[in-house]
């Protein structure tokens, strides 16, 4: 899959024959993986197609999980409470029960009510009931208003 940056206003430039483009999130520019480019599109979906506030997204964070360092791809907040953790992947690798087993151990620690797995063309999205450890598997990604308060 090959995205093309410049149709969405993100700012490229070319160092030594390897593509970066401008995070707005981080504030800085990163080299293009296959991870990175998903996680950039995801992004730009959530701000500029569901009205997800920039401010309001984390990007790359370290927690803690059974005394085990842990790195989540992307963390939305509502009314500075962690609501939606999402989960980026390569296109090359599967979305499956696997990723979703990885999100929810994540989700252990931050106890979100939304949970995503992407791989860009291919997604789990759904709805968390931690109290009876359940799932509700959405058809499409929530907008930002849609979120629980």
């Amino acid at each position: 899959m090959q995205f093309n940056w410049e149709n969405i206003g993100i700012k490229t430039r070319v160092e030594k024959n390897k593509l970066y483009f401008f995070d707005p999130i981080r504030k800085r520019f990163l080299q293009c993986t296959p991870e990175e480019e998903v996680r950039q599109w995801v992004v730009y979906h959530l701000t500029q197609v569901l009205d997800y506030p920039i401010i309001n997204i984390t990007v790359e964070k370290q927690i803690k999980y059974l005394n085990r360092n842990k790195r989540f791809d992307i963390l939305i907040y509502k009314d500075a409470k962690p609501i939606f953790l999402i989960e980026c992947k390569a296109p090359k690798v599967a979305v499956n029960q696997t990723t979703l087993n990885q999100i929810s151990t994540y989700n252990f620690a931050l106890n979100v009510p939304y949970l995503l797995i992407t791989n860009g063309a291919n997604q789990i999205c759904c709805k968390v009931e931690n109290a009876r450890k359940t799932y509700e598997f959405l058809e499409a990604i929530p907008s930002y208003k849609s979120l629980l308060s």
